[in-house]
C-alpha cells in the first residue's frame, strides 16, 4: 500500500465516521469571501432585464472608478467586454469560481450555474474590482 492509498483510506474513514458539519463549510466560504473585502465595487449602470423577456440574453453594464464591464449572460454562458483591467476574469457564483484570461478585452466562461453571478477583475493599477451580484 502506497502513502496515497493509505491517505485515501483515512479520508474515507473520516468522511464516514466524522464528516465535516455543513455549517463549517458555509462559514468557511463566508470567511473566504471576506479576503477581498477591500475590492472596489463596480456598480450596475444599465440592465435590459426588465425588457428582455425570457428568451434573449441578459445584458448588464457595470462601472467603477477604474474599470467598466459589459456582460452578456445567455443560458450557462457569461461573456464580458472589459476596459481598464488585465489578466484574468473570475466569474463567481455562490458555489463556484471560474477563472479565464482576458484576451483583447474579452472573456467567455461556459457551464456557469444559473442564479447569482458576479465578476472579479484586477484593474490596470492592481486594484481588485468586483461587480455587484446579478441574477442570471
Amino acid at each position: 500500500m502506497t502513502d496515497d492509498d493509505f491517505l485515501d483510506v483515512l479520508r474515507a474513514a473520516a468522511a464516514e465516521f466524522d464528516p465535516v458539519p455543513a455549517g463549517v463549510v458555509r462559514d468557511a466560504s463566508a470567511a473566504l469571501a471576506l479576503r477581498t473585502l477591500d475590492a472596489e465595487l463596480a456598480e450596475l449602470l444599465e440592465s435590459d432585464a426588465v425588457v428582455r423577456g425570457d428568451d434573449g440574453p441578459l445584458l448588464l453594464a457595470f462601472e467603477s472608478e477604474r474599470v467598466t464591464v459589459n456582460l452578456e449572460i445567455s443560458g450557462d454562458v457569461v461573456r464580458g467586454l472589459v476596459t481598464g483591467a488585465e489578466g484574468e476574469a473570475v466569474v463567481e457564483t455562490p458555489r463556484s469560481r471560474r477563472s479565464v484570461p482576458i484576451l483583447d478585452g474579452w472573456f467567455t466562461v461556459t457551464d456557469v450555474p444559473s442564479g447569482l453571478v458576479r465578476v472579479r477583475l484586477t484593474a490596470l493599477d492592481g486594484t481588485p474590482v468586483v461587480t455587484q451580484w446579478a441574477r442570471s
